[in-house]
């Protein structure tokens, strides 16, 4: 009798380490708490706070999605090379991780979906690549930049027989070949990116920019390719379009600003139905965005010319909800298999060990049932772009945002060098109104 009474003793407390262990790992899971810190802490205007969060969080550097965030982070701060560092980390870890291995998708659907890698969703992979070519492009790199665009192709191609070409990449990859002089490069390229929006407008509700059809114009007008040309004015209705030679002692800068922040993925339990299992229904949880936040517009003013809207080149809180919208049958599959087999799990401890290792059991169910809430979260909301022609030499530039309502609540001023025949680019983070500007407005 000792040595059962024993035994059962040691079986409780060995359940209870394992609840306990697994309490814990809960805590560290608490994936979407850490995205909220990061941006309450940017939405303050504290980058350096927000970095400090995520280098605290994986100083090791061996977290795909923590390195993707310090990129971005130390982009926001202007420290380029150490954002390009950290990226190509997560670019090497991600490529590690492409043959996911058995024991990870067994433990994913014994414990949860967090036990698996996170190597992010395909709009991020590639987009990686994007703030890594804009970061060389910041470093006055367009060989580095054009490199990256080279490498975010192979990845949209490696999708092969389900290819998810991103309009912008491919719009940024013209921008960047045309900047470089390979103007067969970027016409192809604007070709394609041409081809995405299309193609992609159902899903994430993105017209072709005007700005695109205007460069692809341009181009090939330039190019003399005429019936091309005539095609795509009528497609575009831009019938009397005309390239305009650019201007001598005149350049270009070409404005990108990343607008507010993407949204964060939280918990959601739902009550499920099992599909003829013993079990009629089950609880899980599931991944969830909330509502969009507001949006915001940006408009371009220099001493040289009259205002410029930017233009929505990238919705990338579209494709994060397009992304999990994706996702989300085969999300639903595991987390009820996973539910199914924790039940039956329980049931038989309960049986052969009683109530209180079945209690036990069901504790450690509940406390391992974890939505996984990963993603990007210091990607913008959405990215904006204009294309204007400067004088050469110093160019005061500001970038003014506006709310839905139409009001000004922030302003953007930098100092632009522009060079005689020469693209000069602006890449901007802009996360939330200036409340001093916000009220001054208000009260206008």
């Amino acid at each position: 009798m000792r040595v059962r009474s024993w035994c059962n003793w040691t079986i409780i407390l060995s359940s209870l380490s394992i609840l306990t262990a697994m309490l814990l790992l809960t805590g560290c899971m608490n994936l979407g708490m850490k995205g909220e810190s990061m941006q309450s802490a940017l939405a303050a205007g504290h980058v350096g706070n927000a970095l400090a969060i995520v280098e605290k969080e994986d100083s090791q550097q061996k977290d795909v999605l923590a390195s993707m965030n310090k990129g971005m982070l130390r982009r926001m701060k202007g420290d380029y090379q150490g954002s390009n560092r950290i990226f190509e980390v997560a670019k090497r870890q991600i490529e590690e991780l492409y043959g996911v291995s058995v024991s990870e998708q067994a433990s994913a659907l014994i414990v949860n979906d967090t036990t698996r890698s996170y190597m992010g969703d395909r709009y991020e992979q590639v987009l990686l690549h994007a703030y890594m070519a804009m970061n060389y492009i910041q470093l006055d790199d367009l060989d580095g930049a054009r490199v990256e665009m080279m490498q975010a192709n192979v990845k949209m191609q490696e999708w092969g027989e389900e290819p998810e070409d991103d309009p912008f990449v491919r719009y940024l990859s013209g921008i960047i070949y045309e900047a470089l002089g390979e103007r067969d490069q970027a016409l192809v390229s604007y070709r394609l990116a041409k081809d995405a929006y299309k193609s992609s407008k159902k899903k994430h509700g993105l017209k072709i920019p005007v700005v695109l059809k205007k460069d692809l114009l341009r181009i090939l007008s330039e190019e003399g390719l005429e019936d091309e040309l005539s095609i795509l004015k009528k497609e575009f209705n831009i019938k009397h379009f005309k390239a305009k030679p650019m201007a001598k002692g005149f350049g270009e800068l070409i404005v990108v600003v990343n607008s507010g922040l993407a949204p964060i993925r939280h918990k959601q339990s739902i009550v499920a139905n099992t599909s003829g299992e013993v079990v009629d229904t089950v609880k899980i949880s599931i991944p969830k965005y909330t509502p969009p936040k507001e949006r915001y517009s940006a408009r371009l003013t220099t001493d040289s010319i009259t205002s410029t809207d930017l233009q929505l080149v990238e919705d990338i809180d579209a494709l994060a909800r397009g992304a999990l919208a994706d996702d989300m049958p085969l999300i639903m599959t595991r987390a009820i298999a996973r539910a199914v087999l924790k039940h039956k799990t329980q049931e038989r401890v309960e049986e052969k060990r009683g109530a209180m290792m079945g209690f036990l059991a069901t504790a450690i169910n509940v406390a391992t049932e974890q939505a996984d809430t990963r993603s990007w979260t210091t990607l913008p909301q959405n990215i904006q772009l204009a294309r204007v022609r400067l004088p050469e030499g110093l160019n005061k530039v500001k970038i003014e945002i506006y709310n839905a309502a139409g009001a000004l609540v922030d302003i953007i001023e930098k100092n632009v060098q522009v060079k005689s025949g020469k693209s000069v680019f602006l890449t901007e983070h802009w996360v939330v109104p200036n409340m001093t500007l916000k009220v001054v407005a208000d009260k206008k």
